[in-house]
């Protein structure tokens, strides 16, 4: 009896012991941590006094190559076949995450952890690593984030052939609602009444262009991210309500150069795809855009006065695990302060670079006027097709979405 009692002791103090080193470490987690501090602040400051302000056009991108993605600079440099295109370098500010963000991290900091399948579990709220160094780990920071918790907005784009030099409009309205991972919108972090375990709930309405106009798709993502979507659509044609498959999520939407895993920069499941870490580098990326500056040419696959500011970013390359998926690999750019992806690369199945999207960041407002990053323009550029989708949002965070409006019920009387 004794032995038994000493050997639970020890259990017992062993787990204390493991508790306070959690707690410990959770209290000392220095986290948000912007991109550059100290002396590595003032090196970046001292070369935006000569660049702040610049125009980098296709005649004197090789000033900056080194600062921007290859295929963000090799289309650019091709003005034979991609026309003329600029930018302007702007100065490096911070992006803050929101408090509800830091509070949820710091609560959760420790409890989320990696399945067998690269999956994430017991995930909460908040950054599940914020301090991670593994590349798994970062695409899940990457796929967690919550956008304010809910949003509205209102998405205008030019489909753009570059070879015959037209356009064609796309029109788009979203919702989207986080029913759990939330951070600063009441309920945080779950909803009350949340049965079937969602994660988060998305709909959309294409407006333009007219052939597909009130088109509709709803999509449910579970909690356990092993769990398939579920995924509808109404299609005005039939006038019917369709179960979309998982496979359909690779077919281009509405004609545009995106499909579904491609939204947000990459909306799938993490699991289905394996991660190497490339390291850390300073890219030209944009943050803080002024939409009213973007310039559209009809048939230019490209905007021009994107603002773009220097930013450490994190590089990851994420191969499929699935040989027939549409992509063979991506690689995706980081940012470490918002862990928004803001610009990826895309490999079709014969591993050939297929095309790049290049998200423009942004600071919007979300509940109670909090600042809350975000994105409000992209542009997709097919290289193999010289072909675009350009455009720009409008968003409403952190507003109240009535659950019911994803349903089925809901789908089926709003497609009449």
């Amino acid at each position: 009896m004794k032995l038994k009692i000493s050997a639970l002791c020890v259990l017992g103090a062993v787990a204390c012991a493991l508790m306070a080193a959690t707690t410990a470490s959770a209290k000392d987690l220095q986290y948000p941590v912007p991109c550059y501090q100290g002396d590595e602040l003032k090196k970046i400051q001292a070369w935006e006094a000569t660049w702040v302000g610049k125009k980098i056009s296709s005649a004197n991108v090789d000033d900056v190559k080194d600062l921007l993605p290859e295929s963000y600079y090799n289309t650019m440099k091709d003005a034979g076949k991609w026309g003329d295109s600029w930018f302007e370098i702007v100065a490096y500010r911070t992006v803050p995450p929101t408090p509800g963000n830091i509070e949820m991290t710091k609560k959760y900091y420790g409890q989320a952890k990696l399945g067998s399948s690269g999956e994430i579990l017991d995930y909460v709220s908040g950054v599940p690593f914020p301090d991670t160094k593994d590349a798994t780990e970062m695409a899940h920071n990457f796929r967690t984030r919550c956008y304010g918790d809910a949003y509205k907005n209102h998405d205008n784009a030019y489909i753009v052939d570059g070879r015959l030099k037209y356009d064609m409009n796309s029109e788009i309205r979203n919702n989207l609602a986080f029913f759990s991972g939330r951070t600063d919108t009441p309920p945080v972090p779950e909803v009350a009444n949340n049965p079937k375990q969602i994660w988060r709930a998305f709909s959309m309405l294409q407006l333009q262009p007219p052939e597909t106009r009130n088109m509709r798709i709803m999509e449910i993502h579970y909690k356990d991210t092993l769990k398939a979507y579920d995924s509808w659509f109404w299609m005005p044609s039939i006038r019917r309500i369709r179960r979309r498959s998982t496979s359909e999520r690779q077919d281009a939407q509405g004609g545009a150069d995106y499909c579904a895993f491609d939204n947000i920069g990459w909306d799938g499941p993490i699991q289905i795809n394996t991660y190497k870490y490339l390291g850390q580098k300073d890219l030209l990326m944009g943050r803080h855009t002024d939409t009213a500056k973007l310039q559209h040419t009809p048939g230019d696959c490209i905007f021009d006065g994107t603002q773009r500011e220097r930013v450490k970013m994190h590089v990851i390359e994420a191969t499929s695990k699935d040989p027939n998926f549409l992509y063979s690999k991506m690689v995706w750019y980081l940012d470490p302060e918002s862990w928004q992806m803001l610009y990826s690369d895309r490999y079709d199945r014969s591993g050939k670079l297929w095309k790049w999207i290049d998200q423009q960041g942004f600071i919007g407002k979300g509940y109670n006027g909090i600042p809350f990053p975000h994105f409000n323009g992209t542009q997709t550029v097919d290289i193999q097709r010289i072909h675009a989708t350009v455009g720009t949002s409008e968003f409403e965070f952190g507003v109240p979405l009535d659950e019911t409006m994803f349903t089925l019920d809901y789908l089926q009387k709003h497609g009449y």
